[in-house]
């Protein structure tokens, strides 16, 4: 829980944000000094953010809560040792290719 928190802090949000040009994981992100200062320097940082408040949710892809499915079993296969990364997700790309299938 310790890593979750640490990973999740607002503070880490605003430079994962500044660094790679994602909007920031949380309102709380563009709170911090970080964000600020950039948003001055950089406005179009932004842009994204202010959006979000007239988008609407999408699917990613066709099958999408099944296909995270199989991805999420996947890590918490490697996570609790019951197999290899490179076997969990073949099996999981196996398995996604049956469930979109009709997709193609």
């Amino acid at each position: 829980m310790s890593f979750v928190k640490w990973m999740t802090a607002p503070e880490r949000a605003a430079d994962w944000s500044k660094a790679t040009g994602y909007v920031g994981t949380s309102p709380a992100a563009y709170e911090t000094e970080t964000l600020v200062s950039y948003a001055k320097e950089f406005p179009q940082a932004l842009v994204a953010r202010d959006q979000l408040a007239v988008a609407s949710p999408e699917f990613a892809t066709y099958e999408t809560a099944r296909v995270r499915e199989l991805v999420s079993n996947a890590v918490q296969s490697v996570l609790t040792d019951a197999a290899t990364p490179q076997k969990a997700l073949d099996d999981a790309q196996q398995a996604a290719e049956r469930l979109l299938r009709p997709f193609k």
